[in-house]
Order: C-alpha cells, then structure tokens, then sequence
C-alpha cells in the first residue's frame, strides 16, 4: 500500500509533463519528525508541487509513509508519468502551467476590454447639449454596443482542463446593451450624463448556444460630466472637456463534465476626454479623444475533474482521495488607476431628427488595439 502511495505522490501529477526532456528541478519533502525526500522533477510537475507543498507532506505524514520507502520507488515512479502522459487525453504537455497562465492572460485580456465597453457607451454626438432651463435639454434612449473580445487563453484554459472548447471562437465581439439620460445644466454652461447596463449570456439562446460551454454576465453603472469650452455660437463648433467614472463587475468562465474555470472581476474607470462637434441642418458629426485609467481586480478558480480526465487507475484515485493530487486551483490580479493608462480616439455622427436622435459611433484603444462600436437610439430635445 505504501507502494502505492508514493507513487501517487509523485507520479500522480504525470499528466504534467510529456517526457524527460523538460529541465528539472530538485523539490525536497519533510514531513513528521525527520521523514526527507528529495526528487527531481520537471518543470511543470515542480510548479504544482511547490504550490500544494504543505499538502503533500501532510498526506505523506498521515499515511505513514517513510523516507526509506519513498526513494525505492523514485525511478518507478518517473516512468509511471511518462508511460501515463502517453495516453492522457489531456491535449498540453504542461497542463498545470497552462491553466495558470492561460487564466492570468485572460485577465489580462479582461482589463482591456471592460473600460472600452464601459466608455463606448453614452456617448452622445452633441459636445454639449444645453442648459435645462429656460428651455429644456435632456434626452433618454438605448445603445447597442461591441468591442473585440479575445478567448485564446480562455480556450487554452479550458483545453487543458479536459474541456471541449470546439465550439467557442477565438475572437469574438463583446456585446453591450445599454440604457442612458443626459440632462443640459444651469447656469455654467455643462450637461451631465448617466448609463447602466447589463448583459448574461445564459438568459440569451442564440448567443448561449454559439459560446458553450463558456459564458460571461456583466453590469455596468456610471456617468460623466461636460463643460463646454466653446457653444457653437455662429459657425463654431461645439467644444466640450469632461470627466467621466464607470463601474463594471462579472463573471467569464468555461465548465463541462465536472471541470470549470472562472473569472470573476471588477473595474472602475476614470476618464478624461475632449469632444468636437457641428450641427450641419439634422446631421451631427463628431469626433473625440479620451484617456483611460483604470483599477481593476480580477479573481480566477479552476477545478479539475481528474478522475475522469485522467482515465483513473488506481494509484491516480488514491490520490485524489488522499487530496494529494489537488482538483482546484486560484489566483487573481489587481491593478492600480495608473498602472494601465489607455489613449483612445472616438468619432462618428448623428441624424437628429426632430425629437429622435440616431447616433452611430467607433473608438479605438491604441495600447490594446481594441475597435469598439455603438449605435444609439434616443428621445431627445436639444
């Protein structure tokens, strides 16, 4: 039994490697009062011992295993991984690894894209839209809105996991539904802009259907403030500088068989931006520039169905059992309001027609070379 024990100790993380040719490092186990056991071991099989270390020598020390007994079966078990890895249906030759970096890229790839959804959404063609009083100026309407959305790492993840990812697209376009209200100011001349929205794939078939087995939700709330440098009085345009703060919080992720990976973030954006525009009869173009700066914090859990990705044989159990082999993995990411700033261009143009406001927009994230789009449909007087 203490046979198989250590074997599984050491040869139940198999499915780490595909073969000797990875570098090796040398991870020492002490466990009990003087039990030692010193192993070389690849890379990636390093890795998830080092993070699971404690665990291990308490599964060690609480089923009596001995230091004596251990180094007898080392070779054994060195050949065990590579015959099992063989035959693993698991489709990286470094799974733990993959997993790790894959869902740290994908949070990566999160903290481009939430700000460029958030700020796509309320913009508004009209630099400035008036004051509320004597005459009122407000508007209120919806906007549908993408930006490009990146799921390698998410596919990587997932594949590793043992995850049919087939049907998931690489890049796919990160959909936004809004609703939104401005209202001109009094006395100086400023409007100020409100915006929330939300989206779950799991409440929309078509789209649910196309992304499985991943799926994202999300919710957005924020607003912004603008000062007009310029009214567009006579043949001036309207020239407005604004500040705007956004808030945005969801969950991505991929699960199928008993195996998942989550990401759960959040995100507040501070956004300084300038706008042009000229009312030409009922057509409005624009055009703008913004700057980014965004906190972020993003929080990932992975869980391995290795009983069944693994084709279980009975060393593999044991270790599931004992919790040696562990079946879930965390990490996360947090970023500072300065640690990623984004210069971004946006433009587009607006058909105000009587009471109704068309609104077709773009930007474009230069860091993160990240298009986004929206149009916009709102009841209007201004």
């Amino acid at each position: 039994m203490k046979r198989a024990k250590i074997v599984a100790i050491v040869a139940i993380a198999s499915f780490m490697v595909a073969s000797t040719a990875y570098a090796d490092q040398e991870i020492t186990l002490t466990w009990g009062s003087d039990e030692t056991l010193t192993v070389s071991v690849p890379d990636d099989l390093a890795s998830v011992v080092n993070d699971h270390k404690s665990e291990i020598e308490s599964a060690l020390q609480k089923n009596g295993v001995t230091s004596a007994t251990a180094e007898g079966y080392v070779n054994e078990a060195k050949k065990a991984y590579t015959d099992f890895l063989s035959n693993s249906s698991i489709k990286t030759t470094t799974p733990y690894g993959t997993v790790i970096n894959g869902l740290n890229d994908m949070t990566d790839v999160l903290t481009d894209v939430i700000p460029n959804v958030q700020l796509q959404q309320n913009v508004w063609a009209d630099a400035w839209i008036g004051h509320i009083l004597p005459k009122p100026n407000f508007g209120f309407g919806i906007n549908a809105g993408v930006s490009k959305l990146k799921l390698d790492a998410l596919k990587t993840t997932g594949e590793a996991l043992g995850i049919d990812m087939g049907g998931v697209p690489s890049t796919m376009v990160f959909p936004v539904a809004t609703v939104d209200l401005r209202v001109g100011g009094f006395f100086l001349p400023f409007d100020v802009g409100f915006t929330i929205s939300g989206l779950d794939t799991s409440k929309l078939g078509a789209l649910d259907k196309a992304i499985s087995p991943a799926y994202f939700d999300f919710f957005t709330i924020g607003g912004d403030i603008r000062y007009a440098v310029l009214k567009g009085e006579a043949i001036l345009p309207k020239v407005s500088v604004g500040l705007g703060v956004y808030h945005m919080s969801g969950h991505i992720g991929a699960e199928k068989d008993g195996s998942a990976a989550e990401m759960d973030f959040s995100a507040t954006t501070l956004s300084l931006s300038a706008q042009v525009s000229k009312k030409l009869v009922f057509f409005v173009p624009f055009a703008g520039a913004r700057v980014m700066f965004t906190s972020s914090s993003v929080n990932w859990n992975a869980k391995a169905n290795w009983a069944k990705i693994l084709k279980t044989n009975s060393n593999i159990q044991n270790a599931i059992d004992y919790g040696i082999l562990p079946q879930t993995f965390s990490g996360g990411s947090d970023k500072g309001l300065f640690e990623h700033v984004r210069p971004v261009i946006y433009g587009g143009f607006a058909f105000d027609l009587a009471v109704i406001d068309i609104t077709l927009s773009g930007s474009y994230d230069f860091v993160s070379s990240i298009p986004s789009g929206a149009l916009s449909i709102r009841f209007a007087l201004h």
